[in-house]
């Protein structure tokens, strides 16, 4: 018996979807393969990923979890979602959302917007002032996300450091799960005190809003967790797209250039940065589901309990959804939505945010730093694949 594909799938370069992943998917739009120990099915082409996002027979719980093989990086991922527990994911997750989605609403966060580029403009004047070389990723890309987040919970200021470090260790799957266990832990006790504390001294921020909810019957454990998930989903992800983001604007010099000239492209840059950024052998680019009922793709049918992977970095450069899929092209007409954020039901609950920020930051960030260049070879760089999320731990650049 032909033995299946692995995942991860080497990838020579630090950016962009794997030559085996791109293969695959111009095979056809969904294959066996296995990761993470156990079988799954690997789709990747545009259109099957999306409806397979909005399709409501696909779960994030297994329905026969003996079969299941987890990290313990990725069973708090779940948990944090309500999606853990087959039993129970079907009210909890959406009870989740309800409670949380107007905490995101647009509203809501188009006013946060002034604070978030004031936020933008003080990293690049500090990044700006001090002598090149300077580490990117700890100067913007990692400080300005943990800051977003902290307003919304209302962390103080003098905690947000390790708070936001904190964070960064759950999803490390790295020591058999220690480190990730270890840091969770400091995570959940930091925010049920911190629960417990705007009882009474609430203040303007989620935490304050979720006490008040459900006529104030929410427990401080449950309120807590709402938090982490708001944190651990809510900033991880945005400090890998910044660093991702400017890696493909450094090598795309004439969209860079571009974009410096006319900044109210900004936005349809996010929208290209956000379809592109993928990141050493792709595990920021792929969405684990089960199968909670059979689902027929094509020809093939996949079972109940089956592991899904929805591999978003490869849909989102499908030549049949996008014309010249591997172009950033920042004038594009009216292109498909990416699949960055999902779809359907379960579509990125901080989507806006995520927007405003990366917005905010390539609205400035080449004007202000014009000169800006890696100061190390690209191939030098190190994509961290024992975090779920992935990402960089550094950026060195000169200005």
């Amino acid at each position: 018996m032909e033995e299946l594909p692995r995942l991860p799938f080497d990838n020579p370069s630090v950016l962009g979807v794997a030559p085996r992943m791109r293969a695959l998917q111009h095979e056809g739009p969904i294959t066996p393969v296995q990761a993470a120990g156990e079988d799954a099915w690997l789709v990747t082409r545009y259109d099957e990923v999306r409806a397979l996002l909005a399709d409501r027979r696909l779960g994030l719980s297994n329905p026969y979890p003996a079969r299941q093989a987890k990290t313990t990086a990725r069973s708090t991922m779940m948990a944090l979602m309500a999606g853990d527990d087959y039993e129970t994911e079907a009210a909890d997750h959406p009870q989740m959302r309800e409670l949380l989605v107007p905490r995101f609403s647009t509203r809501r966060m188009r006013m946060m917007k002034s604070r978030i580029e004031q936020h933008v403009d003080e990293l690049l004047d500090e990044l700006a002032a001090g002598p090149p070389p300077a580490d990117l990723h700890r100067a913007l890309s990692f400080p300005l996300p943990t800051m977003v987040v902290c307003d919304l919970l209302g962390v103080p200021l003098a905690d947000r450091e390790r708070f936001g470090q904190w964070a960064r260790g759950t999803f490390d799957q790295s020591d058999d799960g220690r480190h990730s266990a270890h840091t969770f832990q400091q995570v959940v006790d930091y925010t049920t005190e911190l629960v417990a504390r705007k009882r009474t001294e609430p203040g303007d921020d989620i935490l304050s809003e979720l006490i008040a909810a459900k006529d104030g019957s929410l427990s401080d454990e449950y309120i807590a967790q709402l938090g982490n998930a708001v944190l651990l989903f809510g900033y991880e992800t945005t400090i890998v797209r910044i660093d991702l983001g400017t890696l493909l604007m450094l090598r795309n010099p004439e969209q860079r250039a571009l974009l410096a000239e006319k900044p109210e492209l900004a936005p349809a840059a996010v929208e290209e940065i956000l379809r592109l950024a993928v990141g050493g052998k792709g595990s920021n680019a792929l969405i684990p589901r089960y199968a909670h009922s059979d689902i027929t793709v094509g020809d093939t049918v996949i079972r109940t309990g089956e592991a899904v992977l929805l591999a978003i970095g490869a849909a989102n450069i499908d030549g049949h959804a996008y014309p010249d899929p591997d172009l950033m092209d920042i004038t594009r007409d009216r292109p498909k939505s990416h699949l960055s954020f999902g779809h359907g039901t379960r579509h990125c609950i901080g989507r806006v945010l995520a927007r405003i920020e990366l917005t905010a930051v390539f609205e400035r960030l080449f004007r202000r730093l014009p000169g800006l260049r890696l100061a190390v070879p690209e191939e030098e760089l190190r994509w961290q694949e024992h975090r779920i999320t992935g990402g960089f731990d550094e950026i060195p650049v000169t200005f």
